[in-house]
């Protein structure tokens, strides 16, 4: 596979023709279901939109994916687990064969079950008060039928568990509630979310966080009443700390099974989250309760420990949380799960338990990008034993949390094996990723030899081959090479408008719109008269580096004589949203004048800011300087902002560490 030849330089621009990738054709996808050893099944049952598909002895199927809408697998056997996989055309890179992974199915057997864990989720602020151009999402009348369109899409695969978690980050109450405790972000969600959670499939929420006592006991009691209401368990809050600290034991197919969850942290409020002696709210973890907890459960209880600690945004968990959830493991947790952070972290196989340190938000009205990303852990159990675990990536697209496609899941994946102790192993059974015990092997790499026709613009990972599950090993010759993370992992505009979510990261309005079809783009229309048009992204991003080298890369076509700039706006840490978006500092970061009617390359280079920044977002500003002035249009598609996570090296430099990457840049050697 090539790359497109081109030179690098600080600025580059690449004005070589490229075709448009626009295909109407449809994509003959070919796949496998087989058992976990590779076997084959007797007699699978696949359903896709209702029908039935053929399925041969071997477990092969084809499936042609002929619109540009997603495709729901439903995967049935006698004897092994159901599960599901959605496929979307952008899950294949055009000019390669569209084979998948093959799909491996789980055996059933006596005292094996599946558990499923989710992340993060509230119904309350943007849901039904979005910002300014955007929908509303969820309407005051009508909570359980725009509830039911927000989780319908994830409903599938949540009930497939014989019993599913998700982290409730919410009081629940029915009345307004008035008294919050002092600190800045509280809120609360109607207390149809219960309902709304027990029809998506779930069957257990943790308590145990720092927004469970946001209005006091009048709150807490809302959402114990709330809960009564549904078939859902519930532990770690309670009205008093003896209440708090009880943890759910359930019966899960004849087997008990003791569902923990704690917050880390006290608050620096009074009165604090936590439940003190008396009074009311969150459990708050120690090594030493969390001992005293799990050592009281029954010999033969399954031990399910969940913990809402650690900092916001963090790519790794803070060491006390590390250190808090190892040791749970030591004194008796079967499995150790993490919350909080708001973004996906990695796992980790600790004395053969599965330890996974944050899932990420699951029903959130987060706006920062890297807050999208999303998973649902499946857990296999036999007994207390770790038998198999698989993550599904999500997207939490405008709010909704949806299966990831394309790119977007090649990310997701990518952070998750990125972000991975160097005891996990991961594979894929179709496109989702499966967490196994590296059992003291060295991780196997992926070697990409690039040939000598390529250099230049950053190329995604993917198109070369490569899988986002292994370190990468490049062999570019003579050349020097690059590895970097893509921070907007959307700019092919492939996932707009799946699943009917509306989107909120690229700038809308009447001069700039997406274009969905067979080749999804940003299309930006300048009118007559020397009106100058910016778009670019619509909020801030958090999660980046200071000071890292950057590259802003992507394709566009003109219609017109432009000028165009590429501009990184900055939000400084004493500035609110609003005033950032409308008055934050703009460091411009590349332009160009351009005339060219084919698609064409760009590639921007620059450093991300040093100091004094909370988030970061690119414009894009765009002028007609015809002299004319008859106004003009630019297209753009597969926008990457690469923050780059390894110096320019050759070849010998390939043992220094392991390197995940979505991206890849090559450069000749001076």
């Amino acid at each position: 596979m090539t790359v497109r030849k081109t030179t690098a330089f600080v600025l580059m621009l690449v004005v070589t023709a490229i075709p448009s990738r626009a295909t109407a054709e449809p994509v003959l996808v070919h796949g496998r279901i087989v058992g976990e050893s590779g076997q084959a099944i007797d007699r699978v049952t696949l359903q896709v939109r209702g029908e039935s598909l053929d399925v041969s002895q071997g477990g092969e199927f084809a499936l042609s994916l002929d619109t540009p809408t997603t495709v729901l697998l439903e995967i049935s056997a006698p004897g092994y687990y159901s599960f599901a996989h959605t496929l979307h055309r952008s899950d294949f890179v055009p000019g390669r064969v569209a084979t998948m992974p093959a799909i491996e199915l789980v055996q059933k057997k006596p005292e094996r079950t599946l558990l499923v864990f989710a992340g993060d989720s509230m119904l309350s602020r943007r849901y039904f008060e979005p910002r300014d151009g955007e929908p509303i999402l969820v309407r005051r009348e009508r909570i359980v039928e725009d509830g039911r369109k927000l989780l319908r899409h994830v409903r599938p695969y949540v009930e497939l568990a014989d019993y599913a978690s998700v982290n409730l980050e919410t009081q629940l109450s029915a009345a307004e509630l008035k008294n919050p405790v002092p600190k800045s972000v509280t809120f609360y969600s109607p207390v149809e979310l219960a309902s709304l959670l027990e029809w998506t499939g779930f069957d257990y929420v943790a308590l145990g966080n720092n927004h469970m006592f946001d209005y006091r006991d009048e709150g807490l009691k809302a959402t114990f009443d709330a809960l009564g209401n549904t078939i859902l368990d519930y532990s770690g809050a309670g009205h008093d700390e003896r209440q708090a600290r009880e943890p759910a034991r359930v019966d899960i197919d004849g087997r008990p099974h003791s569902f923990l969850s704690y917050v880390g942290w006290r608050g620096t409020f009074e009165p604090s989250q936590v439940a003190e002696q008396s009074k009311g709210g969150a459990t708050l973890a120690s090594e030493r309760d969390i001992a005293a907890a799990l050592g009281e459960l029954a010999e033969d209880s399954v031990a399910v420990l969940q913990l809402h600690s650690g900092l916001e945004y963090a790519a790794s968990p803070a060491l006390t949380e590390r250190s808090m959830l190892r040791q749970a493991v030591v004194e008796g947790a079967d499995i150790a799960i993490g919350h909080h952070a708001h973004v996906l972290q990695g796992f980790e196989i600790y004395d053969d338990r599965l330890i996974a340190y944050s899932l990420g938000n699951f029903l959130f009205d987060q706006y920062h990008y890297t807050t999208q990303l999303g998973m649902l852990l499946y857990v296999w159990m036999d007994g207390e034993m770790l038998h198999r675990a698989e993550a599904m990536p999500l997207h939490i697209n405008g709010y909704v949390p949806t299966p990831a496609t394309g790119s977007f899941r090649h990310a997701v994946l990518t952070r998750l094996a990125r972000l991975s102790d160097a005891s996990v192993c991961m594979r894929a059974s179709g496109f989702h990723a499966l967490i196994e015990s590296c059992d003291g092997t060295p991780k196997t790499g992926t070697r990409i030899v690039i040939p000598e026709s390529a250099s230049g613009v950053p190329v995604h990972v993917r198109t070369l081959g490569a899988s986002p599950f292994t370190p990468l090993f490049v062999d570019a010759g003579e050349r020097l090479h690059r590895l970097g993370i893509d921070l907007l992992r959307r700019g092919d505009f492939e996932y707009a408008r799946l699943y009917g979510a509306h989107d909120r990261t690229w700038v809308e309005g009447k001069n700039a719109s997406l274009k969905t079809g067979n080749n999804n783009h940003l299309e930006v229309r300048i009118p007559p008269g020397g009106e100058t048009v910016r778009t670019g992204m619509k909020v801030f991003e958090r999660v980046f580096t200071l000071s890292n080298p950057a590259t802003v890369s992507g394709r566009m076509k003109i219609d017109g004589n432009v000028r165009i700039r590429f501009l990184l706006q900055r939000r400084r840490p004493t500035d609110t949203l609003d005033d950032a978006l409308a008055n934050g500092p703009i460091t411009e970061i590349g332009v160009t004048e351009q005339s060219s009617a084919n698609w064409h390359e760009f590639s921007f280079d620059h450093n991300q800011p040093r100091i004094a920044t909370r988030s970061v977002r690119l414009l894009i500003e765009i002028e007609d300087i015809s002299v004319e002035q008859s106004g003009a249009a630019v297209s753009f598609d597969d926008i990457a902002w690469v923050e780059w996570q390894t110096p320019w090296r050759d070849e010998d430099d390939r043992g220094q560490g392991t390197n995940y990457a979505t991206h890849l840049q090559l450069k000749v050697k001076p």
